[in-house]
């Protein structure tokens, strides 16, 4: 009979002394590129931290009083996209100088106990000047937003040009008070507040009343705007701070046809970013015009920026393209698309004739038109740079996020990489494992190309194609900073078909 072991019982013996330690190996993160954003040139939006939100629902964007006409419409256009990102932001850019505030903690002070003060006092700095607001009465305050009104009379009877022209109001829904210097520009700041010293009357800069003490108060400075491209890094350092991160950008259909819409394009095309750029003029057709959107960008080459014409401003085409070609799930199979063919959901067609598109065409614009009887397709796909399309723009960006991540987490989740083959193969391996993936969602494929050496005439390429720097010919210097060996990388992009001709022969 066979022995039997009971191991559900059986434990190591102490003697042995093993130790087991379980972790989970740090990892980063790739960056999400699927998120577009509307730049409002109007609305409401605080130019603070509050100056970039996002929504996923068109519904919410209805419910948020702080955007503009424009931003609604931008969004009728991106959620009536059947595939979209799940997420657009909305941002406001500025012109005109903003005034620098103080938003103060919640309070919890009720009307009440605002009424039982009849000598308040608290100390703010407001432009670089400290007043003492001494002897203020609440007893008449009907509401707590006449609680503000008289903190704005208490504040604007103090010495200082931040003083004289203050306000102060006050957000039912936070229970917040905000204010607000009189001064605009760069210098304009509203401090946290204080306790007067000596101290008079009733503190009402603490806790139990305006809770606008360090720590509490968040004080926001203001600042002279510096043209677009100032503002769109704003846009982008408020997403940054929150967390987040905007690829794609539309504008305001009010920066249509001018120098800012240059001067943007120009921006998106010195970031990782994409921006489809909108044209409404005539012009943009006209063969004789050299000076409308399509020809001054296709002068400045921007691969990141696509021309596009539509005549019909109150549309945002821009927003619904964007939400087309951020829509792409790079883990599935055959996933990556072309902008061209695309049908963009409630966007009017731009009826043109065959000789205006062609003009179009040169110029590098895309436009949204009939194809056929019934249709409705974007055309072309292109960008200002005559070299690149859309797509491959698009690809590319996530592809070499993937593998900066994907070498990163080497580095990450060993030891140490050492600095030999073994070391090199498992930094090659992370490069292999993204190209595969690559090749998987369809950027990347092999191609056939002439080779008169081959017996058929011609070879295939490999979809990509990784050559790692031997280890001997790193240099001294190079392999006491650390410096590995580089790779080269060549890709194959696997393309798409546009056109197609087919000669058709007859006989009888």
């Amino acid at each position: 009979m066979a022995n039997i072991i009971n191991l559900a019982n059986a434990s190591l013996p102490r003697s042995l002394d093993v130790s087991i330690t379980l972790s989970k190996p740090q990892s980063e993160s790739t960056t999400d590129f699927s998120v577009p954003v509307f730049v409002q040139s109007s609305g409401t939006k605080d130019f603070g931290a509050a100056r970039l939100s996002f929504y996923s629902t068109y519904d919410a964007v209805a419910n948020d009083a702080t955007v503009s006409a424009a931003g609604l419409l931008a969004a009728r256009d991106f959620f009536a996209q059947p595939k979209r990102p799940k997420t657009m932001a909305i941002a406001q850019a500025f012109t005109a100088a903003q005034f620098g505030y103080l938003k103060t903690g919640a309070t919890t002070a009720n009307l009440a106990a605002w009424q039982a003060v009849t000598n308040g006092s608290f100390a703010v700095t407001i432009n670089g000047t400290s007043n003492d607001v001494t002897g203020v009465t609440f007893a008449a305050a009907a509401s707590l937003a006449q609680v503000a009104s008289i903190l704005q009379t208490a504040i604007r009877a103090e010495v200082g040009a931040g003083f004289t022209a203050a306000t102060v109001t006050y957000d039912a829904a936070t229970t917040q008070f905000k204010i607000t210097s009189g001064v605009a520009g760069d210098a304009s700041l509203v401090s946290v507040l204080a306790a007067v010293s000596p101290a008079t009357g009733t503190d009402i800069s603490g806790p139990s009343f305006l809770n606008g003490r360090s720590g509490v108060g968040i004080s926001q400075a203001g600042y002279l705007p510096t043209g677009i491209s100032g503002e769109l890094d704003l846009i982008a350092m408020a997403a940054k701070a929150g967390g987040k991160f905007v690829y794609g950008w539309a504008l305001d259909a009010s920066y249509r046809d001018t120098p800012d819409q240059i001067t943007a394009a120009q921006w998106v095309q010195a970031h990782t970013a994409v921006m489809p750029v909108v044209s409404n003029s005539p012009l943009a057709w006209d063969a004789a015009s050299t000076t409308d959107l399509g020809p001054a960008l296709k002068t400045l080459g921007t691969y990141r920026v696509w021309p596009l014409y539509h005549d019909k401003a109150a549309y945002y085409p821009d927003m619904a393209i964007l939400a087309v070609m951020l829509s792409v799930n790079y883990a599935m199979y055959r996933s990556t698309i072309t902008a061209k063919f695309k049908d963009l959901v409630g966007i009017p067609l731009v009826n043109l004739t065959e000789t205006q598109w062609t003009v179009l065409d040169g110029k590098s614009y895309n436009t949204f038109t009939l194809t056929g009887n019934q249709s409705r397709v974007f055309r072309d796909g292109g960008t200002a740079h005559a070299s690149w399309y859309a797509d491959d723009v698009v690809n590319l960006d996530n592809f070499v996020e993937e593998l900066q991540v994907a070498l990163f987490n080497v580095f990450l989740r060993n030891g140490k990489v050492p600095y030999d083959t073994t070391g090199q193969a498992m930094l090659q391996d992370a490069i292999t494992a993204i190209c595969e993936r690559y090749v998987y969602n369809g950027t990347l494929s092999e191609r056939r190309v002439l080779d008169i050496t081959e017996t058929t005439g011609y070879r295939d390429d490999p979809a990509y194609n990784i050559t790692p720097t031997p280890i001997e010919l790193m240099s001294a210097a190079d392999r006491g900073s650390r410096v590995g060996p580089p790779f080269v990388v060549d890709l194959n992009l696997a393309g798409a078909i546009h056109s197609i001709a087919v000669a058709v022969n007859a006989y009888s």
